[in-house]
């Protein structure tokens, strides 16, 4: 099958390297242009660039797939089928219609679930059990085209959205070759979303990153690792009336009592912990602004701490 192939951030990388060894002409990558990245905002190739060089390909920058001369270099290659994986631009009608099988997106969740830029994000920090991946048909509404495979996992009580990203990416990748051979040997059906089961998974901003440990401790935890690496779980540690010190919290786990904690949400226990109205939030590593990620024991150290210091939410994200 002639494809082409659109995609730019580090979960399409898997297909892309997925297609590349497969029996599938791979007539054309697109991805998005090179952008300031970093501190030193170093002009950067998206992963896909970077991953299509590795696997001696060439990833063609595309800054608007629905410019007249980006059709038309779509259309030269007389595509069976347009695979999109977290491409970063909405695919018009006109190049949908270039395919024989129209433009197949790999979204990481199981939709009408978690439409938008953030399904892995939103999973973990909305305490969900089970996500998984889904390819459909693009149409002009974002992520609500006719689904023609599925596949769930468990996310895992401790996992990441970083570790959650990489395990989706590489199902994904092997759900994409299923269904173009279903395409291709005639044997899926579109089956049509449910409306009323539709959720969003908005792209993510610093702010999300907030925690307020008058939350409970199983949100502040979920929050931690679904927003790790970016933006982070932040707060700020307040000691001894010094100057508050920035931190993201990278990892912890929640200890809960089963009744209400009559300690103030975010002051430090005698047991290390950060106290929430349900139990405590143990934390296990961070790093301070500018800094390296650090063990507990370590920040403890460094920084003395002791009970009664306190975690506070950042304001003006």
């Amino acid at each position: 099958m002639r494809i082409v192939f659109c995609g730019s951030g580090q979960v399409a990388t898997a297909t892309l390297a997925a297609l590349r060894g497969a029996e599938h002409g791979l007539e054309l990558v697109l991805t998005q242009p090179p952008r300031p990245a970093g501190r030193g905002g170093k002009v950067t190739p998206t992963p896909v660039a970077e991953a299509a060089e590795a696997l001696g390909l060439r990833a063609l920058p595309c800054a608007n797939i629905n410019e007249p001369s980006e059709v038309e270099r779509i259309r030269s290659v007389r595509p069976e089928a347009i695979v999109v994986v977290d491409f970063g631009q909405k695919i018009g009608r006109e190049v949908r219609d270039l395919a024989v099988h129209g433009a197949i997106n790999m979204h990481a969740s199981l939709l009408p679930a978690l439409r938008g830029a953030a399904p892995i994000n939103w999973a973990i920090i909305r305490g969900l059990h089970h996500t998984g991946v889904t390819t459909f048909r693009l149409v002009d509404r974002m992520d609500a085209g006719p689904i023609l495979l599925q596949e769930a996992v468990e996310i895992g009580h401790e996992e990441t959205a970083e570790a959650l990203r990489d395990r989706l990416a590489a199902l994904g990748a092997q759900v994409v070759l299923r269904t173009l051979a279903g395409l291709d040997g005639g044997t899926l059906c579109d089956q049509p979303q449910n409306e009323d089961l539709a959720t969003t998974a908005p792209k993510l901003t610093k702010a999300d990153g907030r925690i307020d440990f008058a939350d409970s401790a199983l949100s502040v935890v979920n929050r931690i690792r679904g927003t790790w690496p970016w933006p982070g779980a932040h707060a700020a540690f307040v000691h001894d009336g010094r100057p508050p010190v920035r931190v993201i919290i990278a990892e912890a786990a929640a200890m809960l009592t089963g009744e209400p904690n009559p300690a103030a949400p975010g002051t430090v226990g005698d047991d290390g912990a950060v106290q929430t109205p349900d139990g405590a939030v143990a934390v296990r590593r961070l790093k301070v602004a500018g800094k390296r990620l650090m063990g507990w024991n370590d920040f403890v150290n460094g920084y003395r701490v002791a009970p009664g210091d306190r975690f506070e939410t950042v304001e003006g994200d």
